[in-house]
């Protein structure tokens, strides 16, 4: 899992025009800050004028972009600028690695599937009709799947190498999760997870539940249903359900 790397602050982006206009920034742009393939660059405009653009290296394309004037615009400003630009590409990074976790998860979906006998189809209808999978088989917990089976490295490659339908595929997949197997191992591991599993089991178990029942005076049930909302409304644990 890439980290994001800030070269720049966000509160000395127009000290960092200032000092680079007449150098560097005519030249080139600067890296403000990077996460894996993403970007956030300064671009010379003018010498009064700077861009910050939030860029895909690896595909040279361009989410957004902003014009900073110094003489109408200061430090406060263009900070705010940047972290909203950093918090984009961090919600855009993540996103990416969730979508390409999740599709090899989909390829160890069919490969288990493969395993029991079980077509994809069938498993489909089984799902859909809601009945029992022969012998009632079922995917391992998801805690037990991520220790075993992800972490695996020489299994996820060899994986990653049955499933991908092309070289750069393949080496797109596995150069991801090189790196993303060693940051899940520090921050995932079967122990931790089944940690935090046997906490919430423990917490669940030790919570009663209790029932009664309300009754509200209103014209319609939409009505009654909000009035009980309006008087649960200061709750501050939420431990209720309205049913009805």
């Amino acid at each position: 899992m890439a980290h994001m790397f800030t070269y720049i602050k966000p509160e000395s982006m127009i000290s960092a025009f200032n000092e680079q206009k007449d150098t560097v920034l005519k030249e080139r742009s600067i890296c403000v800050a990077r996460l894996g393939d993403l970007a956030v660059n300064m671009s010379y405009v003018n010498d009064d004028a700077f861009t910050l653009s939030l860029e895909d290296l690896k595909y040279g394309t361009q989410y957004s972009g902003r014009v900073i004037n110094v003489d109408v615009s200061d430090e406060k400003d263009a900070a705010e600028m940047v972290e909203g630009f950093l918090h984009r590409m961090q919600m855009i990074h993540d996103q990416e690695v969730l979508e390409m976790r999740e599709h090899i998860w989909k390829w160890y979906g069919l490969k288990w599937l493969e395993e029991q006998g079980i077509t994809l189809d069938e498993y489909l209808d089984n799902i859909m009709s809601n009945e029992e999978l022969k012998d009632k088989i079922h995917w391992k917990s998801f805690e037990e799947y991520i220790a075993s089976d992800y972490l695996n490295v020489a299994d996820t490659m060899n994986l990653i190498s049955e499933f991908a339908l092309t070289e750069e595929e393949n080496n797109i997949y596995s150069k991801f999760i090189a790196s993303d197997i060693i940051e899940l191992r520090q921050s995932h591991s079967f122990e931790t997870l089944k940690k935090q599993f046997d906490h919430e089991d423990e917490v669940f178990e030790n919570k009663k539940s209790f029932t009664f029942g309300v009754e509200v005076v209103a014209d319609s049930r939409e009505k009654a249903r909000e009035k009980l909302q309006a008087i649960l409304a200061d709750e501050e644990d939420g431990d209720f359900y309205i049913i009805g």
